[in-house]
């Protein structure tokens, strides 16, 4: 015990002297006075129902933390190719809608934006790990060897139900309950915070049935299990997309998404309203998350920049 009053006080004095977070920031300081921040050792859960934006708040959040904390980041995309959760990143960090990376329609103004930006993304600190469904122990072992050769600090994991849970004997409940475990020790073990996507129960998705319910933890698959093992849940929602436009209070909800914390260990429960910019992604303003757009003076010089810097072949892009 004497050991442990001594490191309580050394770290409790070290937190008022930085007046910091004592997790790693989300990029919304809203959120981050309630949540305080992503743990060392604890795992969240963010569930949301199909095109709620439960993806892109997550990228969001990760491209912040590239240019804020600069910390080693490790996503597993298990049901899309690197290269396009590469793309929403684009989109979202430039302010690009999605539909015209997809499409190459990129216009002037695109050019300037990505001429001025992309090349800090070249040793941006993010490494994304495709595969889908991988297994528990490759998704284990992956992290640990990301940890020990690139100092991997936090994890990452866009759907829990695209993890192979084994063909171990035991009723798919118990198999999650499984992985949730495993990922909880391994966010004590490795010393960083596991951050999981999870999708919703399929009756939640009945948007005629539920118009008017927002997510709650009996929503997520398995709740139980998840409630036991899961430090903080939280959940994606935006009322416009069952026809809502208003709040109780009378509060314009177009173009806003919300995040609803159902569990918050020793923290109370809370909910948060953020800007949401359908056409890219991109969750959050410049008051609410750190995203920088600049611009070079000529088009025509951004994309001869472009091209000599990475070597593309001639196009005409506008």
């Amino acid at each position: 015990m004497h050991e442990m009053v001594e490191n309580y006080l050394s770290n409790l004095q070290e937190k008022a002297r930085k007046k910091s977070l004592s997790g790693i920031s989300s990029g919304y300081r809203a959120l981050d006075k309630k949540v305080g921040g992503f743990e060392n050792g604890k795992v969240y859960v963010i569930g949301g129902s199909l095109c709620m934006g439960k993806e892109d708040f997550m990228l969001s959040m990760i491209d912040n933390m590239i240019w804020d904390a600069k910390l080693p980041i490790l996503l597993f995309s298990t049901n899309q190719r690197k290269s396009a959760y590469f793309s929403r990143l684009m989109s979202i960090h430039f302010g690009i809608p999605t539909c015209k990376m997809d499409e190459g329609c990129l216009e002037n103004e695109d050019w300037l934006n990505l001429d001025k930006g992309i090349r800090a993304f070249v040793d941006a600190p993010l490494l994304i790990h495709d595969s889908m469904t991988p297994s528990l122990s490759d998704l284990m072992e992956t992290t640990r060897n990301c940890v020990r050769e690139k100092g991997i600090r936090i994890v990452f994991i866009d759907c829990l139900q695209m993890i192979d849970f084994g063909k171990e004997n035991g009723d798919p409940s118990q198999r999650i309950a499984k992985v949730l475990l495993s990922l909880k020790e391994m966010a004590i073990k490795e010393d960083l915070p596991v951050i999981i996507g999870s999708m919703l129960s399929k009756e939640t998705d009945q948007k005629e049935k539920n118009r008017n319910r927002r997510p709650d933890l009996m929503n997520l698959p398995d709740s139980n299990y998840m409630e036991e093992f899961a430090d903080v849940i939280m959940f994606v929602h935006r009322p416009e997309q069952y026809r809502i436009y208003k709040d109780e209070n009378g509060q314009n909800l177009h173009g806003k998404i919300q995040i609803l914390v159902r569990k918050n260990a020793f923290r109370p429960v809370c909910e948060i309203t953020l800007h949401y910019q359908q056409k890219t992604g991109a969750v959050g303003t410049k008051e609410e998350a750190s995203l920088f757009v600049t611009k070079p003076a000529k088009v025509e010089e951004a994309f001869e920049n472009l091209m000599e810097a990475f070597d593309l072949e001639e196009v005409v892009p506008f």
